[in-house]
């Protein structure tokens, strides 16, 4: 009896050992199979790429493809938005209208405008991470759209504005830029705090 269970596993044993092999070989067998699949993901990949460039048609001389995020020793200004998203729309088209606002960016700000109505890989160079778009908007806790964000080179935080303000936009963008004193400043609270005040001031000077 035992002689016969024993012969009657090894025969299964044998014909899973040869399914196991047939398997293998049937998933290798087929190598233009994977350069399908790499090159279907490759056009996948671009095509995702053109429809977020759509949707900021007319400023891709500002903003740079996401799929990596880095800074050039500049300051970064990540607007995270999505389709069908008013004041995301009202943001480019200030941006598009505006020379000045234009000009600024393109010289003084490494610039990126996350599409959140898609998922793709962004490598993060100043967290020195590859993140999805999900959790990229996740990091920074983003609840509505657009959401505005100044960064130093090295990713810290300087200003934030969730929603979009045409008269507070290019303040900070001015902040940024010639502001230093929000370096001394590590907390990014008390930096928009700093931001807060010197715009109040400057609005009752006008």
């Amino acid at each position: 009896m035992k002689f016969f269970i024993h012969t009657i596993l090894s025969h299964i044993f044998v014909i899973v050992a040869i399914s196991f092999i047939v398997a293998c070989k049937d998933k290798g067998i087929d190598i233009s199979d994977g350069n399908n699949k790499t090159e279907e993901l490759e056009n996948k990949i671009d095509s995702i790429n053109l429809e977020i460039e759509k949707s900021y048609k007319g400023l891709e001389d500002i903003f740079v493809n996401s799929s990596l995020i880095d800074s050039d020793k500049k300051p970064i200004l990540l607007i995270f938005g999505r389709n069908y998203c008013k004041y995301c729309e009202d943001l480019k088209n200030d941006i598009k209208s505006n020379e000045e606002i234009k000009n600024t960016l393109k010289e003084n700000f490494v610039s990126y405008y996350i599409n959140t109505s898609y998922s793709k890989e962004h490598r993060v160079g100043y967290l020195d991470k590859t993140m999805d778009t999900d959790e990229l908007a996740r990091h920074y806790n983003l609840t509505n759209t657009p959401l505005v964000l100044f960064l130093e080179s090295n990713g810290n935080e300087i200003l934030n504005m969730v929603g979009y303000n045409k008269v507070v936009f290019p303040p900070m963008i001015d902040f940024v830029l010639h502001n230093k004193a929000y370096k001394n400043e590590k907390d990014s609270k008390k930096r928009m705090q700093l931001f807060l005040d010197e715009y109040v001031k400057k609005s009752k000077n006008h």
